[in-house]
């Protein structure tokens, strides 16, 4: 009893005391800083939080004061966002403080110029470089993915290949749709010559009223790329590098050798004629056993590796930047590879207090070795009981079987390109007067590259032989120019009323010149591969792939935007531009576009001041209108023009120099000029919950006047004639979110996560005539989509299955009723636009460690599974066909019955498009320069990453992603068209997603 009651006491007495140990006293001390310049602020209020009691910072900036162990601290400050944290024993917790107004006075790039958030009326969104530098990606296209709402990007697994964007949807139909880039001012369709790590920011501009500024060039979006240049202090030195590994991400399962050669059979008696005897390929009581997994045979463990350093600072007159990298991808696909070597040089030299000079200039030198991505599709095809090699060592194949054998292929393939690319500019600036910039700029990209291919003489087969060698050499040289001139007005007047006004002209100029020439019987040895070493009189010269000096296309440009905000809440902002371009005639090759829009800063009203939930809450709206001159037809204005390539005639005394003929082959609109697209948008943006929670809400509804061939019934006799002209209308309507959650809880650990997605509904919403546009072409006589008024363009359009006859053949529904099975009977099934977009990410920092992943994924998309759907007789099959196919035994089947006929395209063949994908998962550590002497005054963070390690789809091919059609099997009218909407998210021969593992790390000094 005595031993009870004494432990009750004791248990008392800890009750008791127990708050007192945890309400234990310390010294705390520290420093707060502002964010933006880093110095102290005097005069913040720091509070233990839930008491009264409290301290202030002094002049400059440190405080000190007596608190319990687990007490938490407020520090807030007029026109600075509060902060709390936990004390956690801590004796010294330095603190830094964010403007509420630092996210809308951000100074965010815009086209011509720059601007605050708060003043932006349009929607731009901005990536930080960090996001693409950590992931292992040629270009910072594919490093977006996922990263800004309203951007869809479909990456490729081809070495030195660039990803396909989109923004905010498809406008034009019979052209591609990427943006343009604008790389410091010039202007490009192509960023595989950047180096992530010279990358300052990338500003997305997504609306007609953001990119009006741009006019005709910006009709399918517009990505701003800065580079970095040299900040003020001393020298800074950064080396970054990382090596790893690439697998596919996700193979489709084949039948083995003996189950292939029972479909093979079974197809060649389903096609025999009653009556008749099958010639079977197989001897059914010797079946083979062996199985050759084609794919493995022409893949492999891809390796890729990068390495670049920087150094950058300044001078009294000069700031300075200089990199040199080295990228590298041995692809999955054996034989290929991609190299790059580039170096940049950022400076600026001020020569007075009132003029400066500079240029940014980068180099890069590629070489690939290139495989056809038909391989795959070979490789795919290929039977299964085939061997790769024969006993006596010649390439193996498969009698009855079309398909050639895809390991020869690689080895008999010489395909080789290099490239030099010199892009960049030099730029003068003056500013003769206060708030006033006079800025001229000379923008370039001169590109010299040749290519090398060499088909040397073999035999596999009687479909796989070269029985002369064959040698191509390819040049194409390149010199882009665009010249700014502009004039920026900034000033603010009575301290409330500001005014920032841009006018400019631009011209630009597009010279190319491209030849392949071709000559036979060149001896197979490397050394020995130019045109002298084949037979002279062999030599052509290929009239569809020559320019002898033309222009491309000539631009003359004014342009003009005004910005006036008052008082900090209420801008308002219109841009004018006047396009003239050489692509049309006369009468029309000006055109005029524009934007206004306005924004309302909520935050800074004074019924604002009071409240403490909102940081900042900015209200935007916009409208304009932008232009598309360059991806009309599939890049081919030739044909809106009606015109045809006739070959080379001699032309011109003494010399008679060879001449390209031209021929009007067709109608031309008369009335043609650029696609056009108008637009509204409407966003709204906030900050919470002392920063921590951010985001945007966004709405749009776009127009695009997109060009179509229209078929004009001849009044001769002769046939119908194909004219391109803007008779049809393309809306994108949607609604964007995004939000991020950003949290330091103390100076060891801090997280953040977020997540965007975008909704958009793509529709033909009228056309001009009765236009039914077919696409999709499987190469096999086949196509798979149409586009017409009320469906989505490139809508799937296929026979609905509704079950088998007796002999296991699909039937089809007789949608109108007439008792015959024909292209009436067809029905939308969707299209490979996705109806939801998405990106998610997050991040966790606690003391040196650093975890982050990201993911991406798409919903409501279908794809036309081509590959099954092409059959061209005793192919291989999936091993999913095969044991779901109908067969007397298993009529209750959901696949058709083994044929080696056409089949019709159908919903059996249409799949969901549905994918998440990991993107990115990435762990690092930052070692501590003050417990190592070595790394005094230096920083060393080292990393591993996955990349695209899993994916988590409905579709049962390759990969999810898929753009455009690139099957070797079709014509080179379709291939020419293959970006286009009209013919994309069909799998026929996709390079697949791989998946790649590394390790790296950054170095700064």
């Amino acid at each position: 009893m005595r031993y009870r009651f004494t432990y009750c006491l004791m248990v008392l007495f800890i009750f008791i005391a127990a708050p007192s140990f945890a309400q234990q006293e310390i010294t705390i001390q520290g420093k707060v800083t502002d964010s933006l310049d880093g110095t102290g602020i005097p005069g913040v209020s720091v509070l233990i939080k839930g008491t009264g009691k409290g301290t202030q910072t002094d002049a400059n900036g440190n405080y000190n004061i007596k608190a319990p162990s687990n007490a938490t601290l407020t520090f807030s400050f007029i026109s600075y966002r509060r902060q709390e944290i936990a004390v956690n024993n801590q004796t010294t917790i330095n603190v830094t403080l964010a403007s509420e107004s630092e996210v809308l006075d951000q100074v965010v790039v815009v086209g011509y110029g720059t601007q605050k958030r708060s003043q932006i009326v349009g929607s731009v969104s901005s990536v930080k470089s960090e996001e693409i530098t950590k992931q292992p990606v040629l270009t910072a296209a594919q490093g977006l993915q996922g990263k800004a709402s309203g951007v869809q990007i479909n990456a490729s697994g081809q070495p030195g290949s660039q990803p396909q964007v989109r923004i905010r949807g498809v406008g034009s139909i019979t052209g591609n749709q990427n943006p343009i880039y604008v790389v410091d001012g010039v202007i490009t369709d192509d960023i595989t010559n950047i180096n992530n790590s010279d990358i300052a920011s990338i500003e997305v501009l997504k609306d007609a009223s953001a990119q009006a500024i741009y006019g005709s060039r910006a009709g399918n979006g517009v990505i701003l790329v800065t580079t970095k240049t040299g900040q003020s202090g001393k020298m800074q030195v950064n080396v970054n590098t990382y090596a790893g590994f690439r697998n596919m991400t996700s193979k489709v399962d084949m039948a083995g050798g003996r189950d292939y050669a029972i479909y093979t059979n079974e197809a060649i008696i389903n096609g025999t004629p009653v009556g008749e005897e099958p010639e079977l390929l197989f001897d059914p009581n010797n079946l083979p056993n062996q199985t050759t997994d084609w794919m493995d045979a022409v893949t492999r463990q891809g390796l890729v590796h990068n390495y670049d350093v920087s150094v950058s600072g300044s001078s009294e007159k000069t700031t300075y930047y200089f990199s040199a990298g080295y990228f590298g991808d041995q692809g999955i696909l054996k034989g290929s590879k991609y190299d790059r070597f580039n170096a940049r040089v950022n400076n600026e030299y001020k020569l007075a207090p009132i003029l400066s000079v500079g240029h940014n200039l980068t180099v890069t030198y590629s070489k690939s070795n290139n495989i056809p991505g038909s391989v795959f599709a070979s490789a795919y095809r290929m039977s299964p009981a085939a061997s790769i090699y024969n006993e006596d060592g010649s390439y193996g194949y498969q009698p009855g079987l079309n398909v050639g054998n895809p390991v020869a292929t690689i080895n008999y393939t010489n395909d080789f390109t290099n490239t030099l690319r010199l892009q960049g500019n030099g730029f003068i600036s003056l500013k003769p007067v206060e708030g006033l910039t006079l800025r001229s700029d000379f923008n370039f990209d001169k590109t010299n590259g040749d290519g090398l291919q060499y088909a040397p003489v073999y035999t596999v087969f009687s479909a796989q032989q070269n029985n002369r060698s064959r040698l191509n050499v390819l040049d194409n040289n390149r010199f882009y120019y665009i010249w700014n001139n502009q004039a920026t007005y900034n000033k603010t007047f009575a301290e409330k009323h500001e005014v920032n006004a841009t006018v400019g002209y631009s011209f630009e100029r597009d010279r190319a010149t491209r030849s392949n020439v071709q000559v036979l019987d060149v001896p197979n040895q490397r050394n020995l591969w130019y045109i002298s070493q084949g037979d002279v009189s062999t030599i052509t010269i290929d009239p569809n792939n020559n320019i002898n000096g033309g222009d491309l296309v000539r631009r003359q440009s004014i342009f003009g935007r005004l910005t006036y905000t008052y008082d900090g809440r209420y801008n308002i902002s219109g841009s004018l531009r006047r396009d003239g371009s050489s692509s049309f005639p006369v009468n029309n090759k000006w055109g005029t576009f524009y934007s206004i829009g306005g924004s309302w800063n909520i935050g800074e009203e004074n019924f604002m001041k009071d409240q403490d939930l909102f940081d900042y809450l900015r209200l935007r709206v916009g409208y304009g209108k932008v232009g598309n001159d360059i991806s009309i037809s599939g890049n081919n204005l030739a044909a809106l023009l009606g015109v045809s390539q006739t070959g080379y005639y001699p032309f011109g005394f003494p010399n008679f120099d060879p001449v390209l003929g031209i021929n009007y082959n067709q109608i031309r609109d008369a009335g043609a000029s650029w696609e056009t697209t108008k637009g509204v948008d409407a966003g709204l943006e906030f900050g919470i919950i002392q920063g921590k929670l951010s985001g945007s809400f966004g709405y749009y509804n776009k127009l695009t006047d997109a060009y179509v061939p229209v078929t004009i019934p001849s009044l001769f006799g002769d046939a119908d004639r194909v004219v391109y002209t803007q008779a049809a209308r393309v809306r994108n309507r949607g609604f964007e979110v995004a939000l991020n959650w950003d949290n330091r809880v103390n100076d060891d650990f801090s997280y953040r996560f977020g997540g965007n997605v975008t909704f958009n509904k793509n529709i033909v919403d009228e056309v001009t005539g009765n236009l039914r546009l077919q696409g999709g072409s499987l190469g096999n006589g086949q196509i798979v989509t149409m586009t017409q008024v009320g469906e989505p363009v490139g809508s799937f359009w296929v026979y609905e299955v509704t079950g088998h006859d007796d002999q296991g053949n699909f039937t089809y529904r007789d949608v109108n009723g007439d008792g015959t099975i024909d292209d009436n009977d067809r029905v939308f099934v969707g299209s490979y636009q996705p109806k939801a977009y998405f990106g998610f990410n997050a991040g966790v920092n606690y003391k040196q460690f650093d975890l982050s992943f990201d993911l991406y994924g798409n919903l409501g998309n279908k794809i036309f599974n081509g590959k099954r759907a092409v059959r061209f007789g005793n192919d291989a099959v999936e091993q999913e066909v095969f044991a779901n196919r109908w067969t007397p035994e298993n009529q209750n089947a959901s696949g058709p019955a083994a044929s080696n006929t056409i089949p019709r395209p159908s919903t059996y063949y249409v799949e969901s498009g549905n994918f998440l994908r990991v993107n990115n998962i990435t762990l690092g550590y930052t070692f501590d320069n003050q417990k190592w002497t070595f790394l005094k005054d230096s920083k060393l963070r080292v990393f591993a990453t996955a990349q695209n390690p899993f994916v988590f789809k409905s579709y049962s091919g390759f990969t999810p992603e898929i753009g455009g059609a690139t099957s070797g099997n079709i014509s080179d009218a379709d291939r020419r068209n293959a970006g286009s909407a009209i013919n994309s998210g069909i799998e026929l021969d996709v390079y697949p997603i791989y998946s790649t593992y590394m390790f790296g790390l950054n170095l700064t000094f």
